[in-house]
């Protein structure tokens, strides 16, 4: 099994027949690691993160197009949206991916205390790529719209294929056709400025948002990194998990 010290950040460790290994070097308790995302939400921040260390990793070539990162993809997509809807509405969002069924893609979790009990918030998100073979974003946005989703899904366009667009004209090709979303966003870093995200609300309405992605991270690095709800009678609780230990795969 493999084991990493929260301490040290040394290379992982495979160890057989300690269950509670401390780590040689600096004595703390290490982690064992955990190969499933399944029932756990992450920070923005987290994914963010965990992405750039699989490019740090494997190279920005294959961490974009192989097929096994493409669960990592999609939470980066969603996280750096939900970084973006943070910008307009100062709240917390935490990403839970999705593990067993084909749709949705993500899960965005809002948390709302403010009644005196928990109150969840969960947007459904299909996310797809705008990809370089592919010159009318349209051609895209018409293929998912083909598909019977439910109508409280939403719809994530990365933009990934280096090409601009005018917004306004695709907000007129949107509303021409059948649309089964509840919302439709292309987000993707515009080419005079590769800091930075930039969001468009392409459907029911207009919205527009620019940040730089790292400030955006750094405004919300105090938000825990996992949480893991829990039933309790019947209601939910949180726990926020502290060090957990997510092989990179």
């Amino acid at each position: 099994m493999q084991y990493i010290c929260p301490n040290c950040h040394r290379r992982p460790e495979e160890i057989i027949g300690d269950d509670s290994p401390r780590c040689l070097q600096c004595g703390k308790p290490m982690l064992r690691a955990t190969f499933s995302y399944k029932g756990f939400w992450f920070s923005p921040a987290f994914v963010i993160y965990r992405m750039q260390k699989i490019i740090e990793t494997y190279g920005k070539v294959e961490a974009a197009s192989k097929r096994r990162f493409k669960k990592e993809r999609e939470a980066w997509t969603t996280a750096a949206w939900a970084l973006g809807l943070r910008e307009m509405e100062e709240r917390n969002y935490w990403v839970e991916i999705e593990t067993e069924d084909n749709t949705p893609d993500t899960k965005l979790h809002q948390l709302d205390q403010s009644s005196g009990h928990n109150k969840v918030e969960t947007y459904n998100i299909e996310v797809v790529d705008w990809e370089e073979h592919v010159d009318d974003l349209m051609q895209v946005i018409r293929q998912k719209c083909e598909r019977a989703y439910p109508s409280y899904f939403g719809l994530l366009v990365q933009g990934r294929s280096g090409k601009d667009c005018d917004p306004n004209v695709v907000m007129r090709a949107i509303h021409s056709i059948h649309v089964p979303f509840a919302e439709i966003w292309l987000i993707g870093r515009p080419l005079e400025d590769q800091r930075k995200v930039r969001m468009v609300r392409l459907f029911p309405e207009g919205a527009d948002v620019l940040f730089e992605l790292s400030d955006a991270v750094k405004r919300s690095e105090k938000q825990p990194k996992i949480m893991r709800p829990e039933q309790r009678g019947t209601g939910t609780e949180f726990q926020a998990r502290g060090d957990i230990y997510f092989p990179i795969p």
